[in-house]
């Protein structure tokens, strides 16, 4: 019975010690918790910096944009005037007869041309539209050998098409002579150009259309000659719009485009530029506008200045 006690006393020992074990473990993991800090219920205060946020629309225009759009108009104008210069052959500063001579003159920089490598092609029409057939083509020219310039009258007759080939010629301006050989009294000087050779081209060819006149003209000259001859020279009129190849002006014409749409597009964007407040625009509109020329180089300079001055804006305004 005794034993029984004990062992009795001993378990309920053991159970008060595990639940002081627990007890205490469940203290240790309560201090543990990090304290919960209440926010005390106040009423939400607002204020205000006084500061504002400004779109870059709602920015005020630099005054400097003015100035850059108003080179960028001016230039972009001259450069559209030089396109249609260049575009108009036989008006303006710059005719397409004197873009060929002035190739003429600068062909054995630019280009393999040199004397006598010009050939003349063409065909001559008579007044009532009929080929003239047994007619003399010559080109005055000049030639040097062994050190001596020399004048040359390369000459050709007309086929029964009118058709007439020279060769050996000079680039540049030339006098030809239209000798009718049924007459030979009779006949016209014209002033021509011929073209030099494009380029790395050796040769230059140059075709022409000539007309010849009716024998009524001529019979007037007669008797304006008191019959001593039937001449007609056409070289003092035909000064400044010598016979030409149109074709040989082709480049200038694609030229006078490029500088019609350079100085049109560089317009539009100068003034997108100006409306969007945008530098880059505006200096893109300058850089551009720069290759149009213009009349005497003036685009290059307004074009400059235009971008000059947007350098001074700042470009987180565009």
């Amino acid at each position: 019975m005794i034993g029984f006690t004990e062992k009795k006393i001993s378990s309920r020992k053991r159970n008060k010690g595990h639940l002081l074990s627990m007890f205490m473990g469940d203290r240790k993991e309560a201090s543990s918790d990090p304290p919960i800090v209440v926010i005390p219920e106040e009423e939400p205060v607002f204020s205000s910096t006084g500061a504002t946020l400004q779109l870059p629309k709602d920015t005020p225009r630099d005054p400097r944009m003015h100035v850059a759009l108003l080179f960028i108009l001016v230039a972009g104008i001259f450069g559209v005037i030089n396109g249609l210069d260049f575009i108009e052959g036989d008006r303006g500063l710059v005719t397409d007869r004197g873009f060929i001579y002035s190739q003429t003159q600068t062909a054995s920089f630019i280009s393999q041309s040199s004397p006598g490598s010009a050939i003349l092609t063409g065909t001559l029409t008579l007044h009532d539209g009929s080929p003239g057939s047994n007619f003399t083509i010559e080109v005055v020219t000049t030639v040097v050998e062994n050190g001596t310039q020399r004048i040359t009258r390369p000459s050709n007759v007309t086929d029964a098409e009118g058709r007439f080939r020279l060769e050996g010629l000079n680039p540049g301006l030339m006098t030809m002579f239209v000798v009718n050989n049924t007459h030979d009294s009779e006949g016209m000087t014209h002033r021509i150009i011929l073209s030099p050779g494009a380029l790395f081209e050796p040769y230059g060819f140059t075709h022409l259309d000539v007309d010849y006149e009716s024998p009524a003209v001529f019979d007037a000259v007669e008797e304006e000659n008191n019959g001593l001859m039937r001449w007609i020279d056409l070289s003092e009129e035909q000064r400044g719009r010598e016979l030409y190849d149109p074709t040989a002006a082709a480049v200038y014409d694609i030229v006078g485009a490029i500088f019609f749409g350079i100085g049109l597009i560089a317009i539009v964007l100068g003034i997108m530029g100006w409306k969007a407040k945008s530098a880059l625009l505006l200096r893109t509109a300058g850089g551009l506008v720069f290759f149009s020329q213009g009349h005497f180089y003036s685009a290059c300079c307004l074009g400059m200045l235009a971008m000059i001055s947007t350098y001074g804006l700042n470009v987180s305004d565009g």
